[in-house]
């Protein structure tokens, strides 16, 4: 975790909860298993789903074979439009 924090994570203060979520995010993005459970009001649960699906999709697309330049596109923007929503609602930057 030590390259992680001194990587994207060196401009978040992050508890060590917080850590932990960010380690569930992690796996789940690469689709690895993992037990991330979500406390928060319904309009925050779904700002978070929304942007982690999008992350997830943008990645997918690049990966995948035959991808067009303009699908990745359409992925990546759709991402930031979800991380400009998360901040928005969140107050804080989407780290992915």
């Amino acid at each position: 975790m030590d390259n992680l924090q001194e990587g994207f994570l060196s401009g978040y203060d992050i508890s060590t909860v917080g850590k932990i979520f960010m380690a569930g995010v992690a796996a789940w993005f690469l689709n690895k298993p993992s037990n991330l459970k979500l406390r928060g009001t319904p309009e925050q649960v779904e700002v978070l789903k929304n942007a982690l699906m999008a992350s997830r999709k943008f990645r997918e697309e690049l990966e995948k074979p035959g991808a067009s330049v303009q699908s990745v596109m359409d992925k990546l923007q759709l991402k930031n439009a979800t991380a400009r929503e998360f901040e928005r609602k969140l107050g804080i930057p989407w780290p992915l």
